[in-house]
């Protein structure tokens, strides 16, 4: 089944076809000797000295396809093999004005692409992204909505004596492929508490990082 692929990775899929073979073959050693970057333009830019044969703007795009084909596979949860055939079907279906697509040798495409979707580095990145974001709901964002509320007297013709602060909490998530919120009211003390229990995980937070520092192994994660 094809691929459907997303239009802001096209332009990097265009670029990695019209490579030479050598080159490809370089970009592949060049991003298998290089330290991981979390940002894939930060990466284009570390490691473009080395691969002067590929213009920066091209660069920067075959970067940012190869980091979301990883995600995407990643994902999907799908066998490599399997992606592979599938990316090659969508890559095939691309409309493209310039380029007759359908006409690429197939088994080319294929060798072309298992190379770049072999860098360990960049697999091991892939995987960190989903453990991250393993769960059944992701936080997308959230919102805290204050209010006044008044509180009256039996008959609502008399101004109200008196009022009440509330705070309400939105938060934003993702599950089953949409967004959806839930809302929960706070008191001045809830605040208080949330507050404290975010600075609390945050320390945690800079307590494990710097475990990591100390045992020597990379920080793959946001």
């Amino acid at each position: 089944m094809a691929l459907p692929i997303p239009k802001d990775v096209v332009p990097g899929i265009i670029s990695i076809i019209n490579l030479p073979e050598e080159v490809v073959d370089q970009l592949v050693k060049v991003l298998t000797a290089s330290p991981i970057e979390l940002d894939s333009d930060e990466m284009a830019e570390h490691i473009a000295s080395n691969l002067p044969s590929i213009p920066f703007d091209q660069l920067t795009n075959i970067i940012d396809a190869l980091y979301n084909l990883y995600y995407i596979r990643e994902f999907s949860g799908v066998r490599a093999a399997r992606f592979l055939d599938d990316l090659v079907d969508g890559i095939r279906e691309i409309p493209d004005s310039e380029h007759d697509l359908q006409d690429l040798n197939l088994n080319t495409l294929k060798l072309r692409f298992e190379k770049l979707l072999n860098i360990g580095s960049l697999y091991a990145f892939s995987k960190a992204a989903r453990l991250q974001h393993d769960g059944e709901r992701l936080y997308v964002e959230s919102k805290v909505l204050s209010d006044i509320r008044p509180v009256f007297d039996a008959d609502p013709t008399i101004r109200p004596y008196g009022a009440v602060i509330t705070h309400t909490l939105k938060i934003i998530y993702h599950i089953n492929n949409e967004h959806k919120e839930f809302h929960v009211v706070l008191d001045s003390e809830d605040l208080q508490f949330l507050k404290e229990t975010i600075n609390r995980a945050a320390l945690k937070d800079e307590t494990l990082r710097a475990l990591l520092k100390e045992v020597n192994l990379s920080d793959l994660g946001a």
